[in-house]
């Protein structure tokens, strides 16, 4: 029975190891961060006219300032429920945390309630984070 415990705790610390490593590995793929959100027909272009007047100026400062890559807002022509959505590139988990707070700082500082305002006609909301395999032309380095 001793032999089998350490041939499991081998196989144990084997595994965790070579997961760590390549944890450590998709840490280097840049990321794919989208939030979709269902909004009502009626309300999408009240939605947009927050998103473009708030969101947008704010967001592409962070680009300009090496915080993300890029972002994009989209809605479907033709498809689910899930039609007021958002999306955003970056380096990595860390890169995202620092830009996040920045982002939302600076929302709370020149558009105190924005978040309210938008948030209340979303129906559902769900967010997902992709690592990016393949891209071209490849994101600039920062």
């Amino acid at each position: 029975m001793k032999q089998t415990t350490k041939i499991f705790a081998i196989i144990l610390v084997a595994f965790l190891f070579l997961s760590e490593n390549n944890f450590a590995q998709n840490n280097e793929q840049p990321l794919l961060i989208v939030s979709f959100n269902m909004v009502s027909m009626g309300d999408v272009a009240k939605v947009n006219k927050i998103t473009d007047s708030v969101f947008v100026p704010i967001l592409k400062e962070l680009v300009d300032e090496g915080f993300i890559y890029s972002f994009g807002f989209f809605g479907h022509a033709w498809g689910d429920e899930w039609n007021s959505n958002i999306w955003y590139t970056i380096k990595d988990m860390t890169s995202f945390e620092k830009f996040w707070d920045e982002y939302v700082s600076r929302i709370g500082k020149r558009h105190p309630g924005a978040w309210g305002e938008t948030v209340k006609y979303f129906h559902a909301h769900k967010d997902n984070i992709y690592t990016v395999r393949n891209q071209y032309p490849a994101p600039p380095s920062r």
